[in-house]
């Protein structure tokens, strides 16, 4: 409840603010109510490619998501984008493997966010480890658009850790990694580090940690929410 209504108190201060579309939209639509059935709400997989982990210095190289309504994925609605960088990815290339030729072509930061926020509104953000995207994101949308992305989030992460406690096991950080939560919930190996992948196998794992808390026709977004 608590998240909840700082959600709502932060999304009317920025109301107030010189906010740009596409996210003015977002933040004017009413966010999904933690009372509503998953199966009602449309949620955003993504998952983003970085050269580094400190959104002060590094930035977004890829923009991953996929859509999930009514409790399915909307493969259609799967998207990858790559993204015009400041500098080089350097040694950052070696992990997701977009090496600076790569982004001859890519998009503007704002340009690669505006489709991804056309999909936000009205939605919840999913994401393996969220607080990353969470940071990235917010950094983002405040210097391309006025504000941060106020929605509400779900973490695959934080639900595998409820899950793995939940089971009397330690939830190390090894056991909580894409593959290794996959792997848990009978779900097969995709490769790693590519942002549309890893978005469809974040949507494909939440779906599995659903099963394990009920049914997502009756489940409130309450229960899954970070």
């Amino acid at each position: 409840m608590l998240s909840s209504l700082w959600l709502d108190a932060t999304r009317w201060w920025w109301m107030r603010k010189d906010v740009h579309e596409p996210l003015r939209t977002v933040l004017h639509t009413g966010p999904p109510r933690a009372h509503t059935p998953i199966a009602d709400i449309k949620i955003v997989a993504v998952d983003l490619e970085l050269t580094g982990l400190d959104p002060r210095a590094d930035q977004i190289v890829a923009i991953g998501w996929v859509v999930i309504e009514q409790g399915r994925i909307r493969m259609q609605s799967a998207r990858r984008t790559l993204v015009q960088i400041d500098g080089s990815v350097a040694d950052s290339a070696t992990v997701h493997g977009i090496v600076d030729a790569s982004l001859q072509d890519a998009l503007p930061l704002a340009d690669a966010l505006n489709p991804l926020l056309q999909e936000m509104t009205r939605a919840a953000l999913l994401a393996h480890h969220a607080p990353v995207e969470q940071r990235f994101l917010n950094a983002a949308c405040r210097s391309c658009f006025g504000a941060p992305l106020l929605v509400p989030v779900i973490d695959t992460v934080a639900l595998g850790r409820r899950l793995l406690e939940r089971g009397t096991r330690s939830a190390a950080d090894d056991a909580l990694r894409l593959p290794a939560l996959r792997q848990r919930c009978g779900l097969p190996t995709y490769p790693a580090h590519d942002a549309l992948t890893d978005a469809l196998a974040t949507a494909e794992l939440f779906l599995a940690q659903c099963t394990r808390f009920g049914d997502i026709g009756d489940m409130p977004l309450s229960v899954v929410r970070s």
